[in-house]
């Protein structure tokens, strides 16, 4: 049950993050989550078993998280061609048969939303077993066949008569598995790395920038085009697309350098969950187009996950703290 309980947290966390917390799903369709909970909960696991297992880090849990997205919008639901689903040639940019700015958006969400945080989260909350697999190999079998019947069940509920390219359905699935072969064969295992000599920034600090980066982001790809129509259209959709994945390459570089950092510990981690979490889950009670019983339960999870947020934080604190000072009393004692 040890090893299964983590498990069974990620399963669940990963569809509530995705789709409840965010206004995908309105509270009052919530059992609808049934329907989602093998491609969501089943992927995001395999995705946390198989870097795990190869000895793998989080560059290759964020890679993994875009096959992830490739595969439920590209081949599943198709959203990231059909340009009435979710109104998505709206977003702007739609080229190739490819609708560019919806497809820049929902990739993004799909890596952090849908994979990063839920497992971040869920090893957060057992830490002991951070670098050890939560399956038995029949697990994992079992996992990705629910991965394999959620995606297969998702295809079928929301076909439609729009055509997509075979060329495109092909290209997808030729870059998903590049990206499959990249993350688990040619990354690098992860390997202890030297310390930079400066310390890290204090959580709060770490929780405000990632609040930041995460709202300028969520502006330019879901909010700009609905404020300013030009910006979905020719040129000027290129603005928030750059805008957008300039603010996704500073994180990384940002994060990468945090984590090299003196005292960079779980605290942070957590602030960094904590800013994605709340402008998510925000924006989604802005945009959502759900009655208002819907936008009203999207604001009160929000209030509830940033209580239970600030309590996990505590509780984290109180970990580090006892870490310490065990680690002091040993060191005392060898002195002695």
């Amino acid at each position: 049950m040890r090893r299964l309980l983590p498990a069974l947290i990620l399963v669940l966390l990963a569809p509530l993050v995705a789709e409840l917390l965010s206004g995908s799903t309105p509270l009052s369709e919530a059992i609808a989550l049934l329907f989602v909970l093998p491609i969501y909960g089943a992927g995001v696991l395999l995705i946390r078993e198989l870097v795990v297992r190869s000895g793998r880090g989080w560059g290759s849990i964020l890679i993994l998280g875009a096959v992830y997205g490739l595969i439920e919008e590209g081949l599943a639901l198709q959203s990231l061609f059909n340009p009435t689903l979710y109104h998505a040639s709206e977003w702007g940019a739609r080229l190739f048969g490819i609708n560019g700015v919806y497809t820049e958006t929902v990739l993004v969400v799909h890596v952090v939303w849908t994979a990063a945080i839920p497992i971040l989260l869920t090893e957060l909350l057992f830490p002991a077993q951070r670098r050890t697999p939560y399956l038995h190999r029949f697990g994992l079998i079992v996992t990705g066949i629910c991965y394999l019947l959620g995606v297969v069940l998702l295809w079928l509920f929301f076909r439609t008569s729009y055509q997509v390219s075979s060329i495109l359905l092909g290209l997808t699935a030729l870059i998903a598995l590049v990206l499959v072969i990249v993350a688990l064969g040619v990354l690098p295992r992860q390997m202890p790395r030297p310390k930079l000599p400066v310390h890290a920034p204090q959580p709060p600090v770490v929780l405000v920038v990632t609040l930041i980066a995460t709202l300028i982001w969520h502006a330019l790809l879901s909010l700009l085009w609905r404020v300013q129509p030009a910006f979905a259209q020719g040129l000027l959709v290129l603005v928030p697309m750059l805008g957008a994945l300039i603010i996704v390459v500073l994180m990384i570089w940002l994060v990468g350098r945090w984590s090299r950092s003196q005292g960079w510990g779980d605290r942070h981690l957590l602030a960094l969950a904590s800013g994605a979490l709340v402008v998510h889950t925000a924006i989604g009670a802005l945009l959502s187009h759900y009655t208002l019983f819907d936008r009203i339960g999207v604001v009160v999870l929000g209030l509830i996950m940033s209580g239970m947020l600030a309590l996990f934080a505590r509780r984290i604190r109180g970990r580090e703290d006892d870490a310490a000072q065990s680690a002091s009393r040993e060191q005392h004692q060898l002195t002695v």
